[in-house]
């Protein structure tokens, strides 16, 4: 009967053992992105609103990883976004012109437009504002893009 039971609490030990690592490779930043992870998913998990007659012309916007928010939760962003000086955040992340709604950040950085919905773990990345702005109307949005003196 104790082999039984040592068996028992030997197999739920290896489940529990196989489903932590596998919540690790899936979910720790440092271990998500790696190309050895079995479980690493090069598709960006960013949800696409654009019809294939759209996207013929080449594509109109990268997706990459976000780091605008390092250390804060994806449920909390938005929260911690209302509470941090607006001024000194665009100073630290280099954009130079931002704007917000409820749901999203738009903003300039260097030659690129970028658009971040808060919560979410990518960013789009565009090469001009005019296609920045083409997404945000389609998502239902109107940013305007203001210079840091307009955040004081």
């Amino acid at each position: 009967m104790r082999f039984i039971f040592s068996i028992i609490k030997n197999i739920i030990a290896i489940i529990a053992i196989v489903i932590i690592v596998f919540f690790a490779l899936k979910y720790a930043p440092f271990l998500k992105d790696q190309e050895w992870n079995p479980v690493h998913n090069n598709e960006p998990s960013v949800e696409h609103s654009h019809s294939s007659k759209q996207l013929t012309g080449g594509q109109r916007y990268s997706v990459e990883d976000n780091d605008i928010l390092n250390n804060v939760p994806l449920s909390q962003t938005k929260n911690v976004f209302d509470w941090i000086d607006k001024k000194e955040f665009m100073s630290v992340s280099g954009i130079g012109r931002m704007g917000y709604s409820d749901n999203y950040l738009a903003g300039q950085r260097g030659d690129e437009f970028i658009i971040y919905k808060f919560g979410s773990d990518s960013i789009r990345v565009y090469k001009t504002e005019i296609e920045m702005e083409q997404d945000l109307n389609q998502l239902g949005e109107h940013i305007k893009l203001q210079p840091p003196s307009s955040y004081e």
